[in-house]
């Protein structure tokens, strides 16, 4: 299996969506958590199994909940770019491309 890991704001994403859906309904938060630990495990085993939705970026779309995983595969394993609601902010996350990150600190 590849080891999955999350860009900051993607597990910052991930964190206040929990805490969000929570607040909503108890045990909610909790059910999302665990859909994602589902599409963790799905996409760490089966890397290009996702569509590709970018050059290199792919999306994971969850069964239960208007969320999808929008991942990279790198060389160390799959990088998770964000936790994205399916009606907000569409490509929002693009700036999170190792790539985009790679010349952000080439600039500096």
């Amino acid at each position: 299996m590849t080891p999955v890991r999350y860009h900051q704001a993607a597990e910052d994403e991930l964190l206040h969506e929990i805490s969000y859906l929570e607040v909503r309904a108890p045990g909610l938060g909790r059910r999302f958590f665990a859909e994602v630990r589902i599409a963790e495990g799905l996409i760490a085993k089966f890397p290009e199994s996702a569509p590709e939705i970018l050059p290199g970026i792919r999306k994971h779309v969850l069964r239960k909940f208007r969320y999808s995983l929008i991942y990279s595969i790198e060389k160390d394993g799959l990088l998770v770019l964000a936790v994205a609601h399916h009606h907000r902010r569409p490509v929002y996350w693009v700036h999170r491309t190792s790539e985009n990150e790679k010349a952000e600190q080439d600039r500096t």
